[in-house]
């Protein structure tokens, strides 16, 4: 008997061999993998390999493809081989796609590329059980079917206490079968919605809790953690995307491990950011304390993705935190088909405004948060912001370690700027989210390392504002290059600005020709 069939499909060969290596690894004592350049392609094989009854419990297809389109492939595979598992795999499928193949291919799940390979692997390997499970099934329902038939035919011939026997045989039978298939039904919701995101702890949990299907939203008090990385668009431009992407699944890989450790689970990816709460699903005690541990832990985490990095010639990153607590309506949203764990409320944005606030390097909770932790924290900075959609100024404080139940500290590595040896005219503009101010102050930078610049301008700046610095001239040379930066402090006329954008080579340059015109200190 021919092995049963795992079809790849993609237009890309790089995409295509990285699914076979990873498939390989896992599946090729079992199934055979073929891996297949277009639709069209794919819906001939398909056609063959039914024709000889081989078995496809699953195809994994990408969305945008010449030709034959992923959503349109997966609905004639789906008419072929209603049991197969249909896996849309893409970076740049539209929700009306997803959608439609939801509807029309019975789409099994939608992984966004770039995929980790436990995910991908997992989803396989649930979508093959599936598959054949339901084909024991059919098969099952075709012998009781059979049995049902010649059942009917005695009953013709037989008392009426055969004939109690067989109806009460039957509903035993429907109610097993009414359970096993909600069980089923409950099991895979729960591990489709939250298995990528939460500790094996925390999904043995949701399947033992006949509550964890419920769509019934409900208010818990919970903590919102929200992380980015610092200037990661511009490192876009410099690389290529598999580096990019290499770069993307390390940082990820690290988070989510310590995210889902400290009981914490991740409601969303926000390009290179994370969006995680604690206290959810379960009720978790502590779970501010959790949070900002998390929050250090994922700091220190840096360092070691840092050390990789420059061993392959990398930019170092630079991540910031912001953190808060609330009261939110937490559930799952969406329908049985599909749906997401999510939560409304002001904590979710509020989280997001305070982490716009940090920089690299810098953990900032907000006064909620504080109020609710046990441990005792060690803090830096502390101030009053005026976030928008918030009426009241929002108390926020720097967080570098706590104690008690948890006991983790985090040292920034800042250099302090040192004097220049003369200084350096620049223009400064004000950032409104990605909207440049047109008004341009004219400052002169005195100070300088390589993460922070002290500067002195005409007008005063918006602490904890954003700015971009544009240099005039320097070295009888007009000088074309921008950096932008958030304003920490104000000390007298002068004001402390920390980079917060990845350098340009050409701004890159001028930073290392400012730092060889300090004043050095002995």
């Amino acid at each position: 008997m021919s092995k049963p069939v795992l079809m790849c499909v993609d237009d890309e060969a790089m995409i295509l061999l990285s699914l076979k290596d990873q498939l390989r690894a896992h599946f090729a004592e079992d199934f055979r993998i073929e891996v297949i350049e277009s639709g069209d392609e794919a819906l001939e094989v398909a056609r063959a390999l039914l024709d000889e009854d081989v078995d496809i419990p699953v195809v994994v297809c990408d969305q945008i493809m010449p030709g034959m389109r992923g959503n349109e492939l997966l609905r004639h595979i789906h008419v072929l081989s209603p049991r197969t598992f249909n896996v849309l795999l893409t970076g740049q499928a539209d929700a009306g796609a997803v959608g439609e193949a939801v509807n029309s291919a019975n789409l099994y799940r939608y992984i966004a590329k770039p995929w980790e390979e436990t995910d991908l692997v997992l989803t396989i390997k649930e979508a093959i059980r599936g598959y054949f499970q339901d084909k024991k099934l059919e098969e099952q329902n075709r012998a009781l079917k059979e049995m049902n038939e010649n059942l009917e035919q005695l009953v013709a011939d037989r008392t009426r206490e055969v004939v109690r026997q067989r109806d009460e045989i039957q509903r035993q039978m429907l109610s097993i079968e009414t359970q096993r298939r909600e069980l089923e039904v409950r099991n895979n919701f729960i591990r489709r919605v939250f298995g990528r995101y939460v500790s094996d702890d925390v999904m043995i949990r949701l399947l033992e809790d006949p509550e964890g299907l419920s769509f019934r939203g409900e208010k818990r008090d919970i903590t919102v953690l929200l992380s980015d990385l610092r200037g990661f668009t511009a490192l876009t431009a410099r690389y290529d995307p598999e580096t990019i992407v290499r770069i993307l699944n390390r940082y990820f890989e690290r988070m989510v491990d310590i995210i889902t450790a400290h009981n914490g689970i991740i409601i969303e990816f926000l390009g290179d950011g994370v969006m995680a709460v604690f206290g959810a699903p379960r009720r978790l005690a502590q779970h501010a304390d959790h949070a900002v541990a998390c929050a250090l832990r994922m700091q220190n985490a840096m360092a070691d993705i840092n050390t990789l990095h420059a061993a392959e010639g990398l930019p170092a990153l630079e991540m910031g935190i912001g953190i808060t607590s609330g009261e939110v309506v937490i559930g799952n949203i969406g329908s049985e088909q599909r749906a997401k764990y999510g939560i409304v409320g002001t904590p979710a944005n509020l989280a997001a405004r305070i982490e716009a606030l940090s920089t690299g390097q810098q953990i900032l909770i907000s006064s909620d948060t504080l109020d609710r932790c046990v441990g005792t924290l060690r803090t830096g900075n502390a101030f009053q912001a005026v976030l928008k959609g918030v009426i009241e100024p929002v108390r926020i404080q720097e967080v570098t370690g706590i104690e008690g139940t948890f006991s983790v500290n985090f040292d920034a590595q800042r250099e302090a700027p040192l004097p220049l040896e003369a200084g350096v005219r620049v223009t400064l503009a004000a950032l409104d989210g990605k909207s440049i101010s047109e008004v341009r102050i004219a400052a002169e930078v005195l100070a300088v390392s390589r993460s922070e610049a002290r500067v002195l301008p005409e007008r005063p700046l918006i602490v904890h504002g954003d700015v971009r610095i544009s240099l005039l001239e320097f070295r009888d040379r007009r000088i074309e290059a921008d950096v932008y930066a958030k304003v920490l402090a104000q000390e007298g006329g002068n004001y402390l600005l920390r980079f917060t954008s990845i350098f340009t080579s050409e701004s890159e340059g001028i930073l290392n020709e400012l730092l060889e015109c300090r004043i050095t200190q002995d």
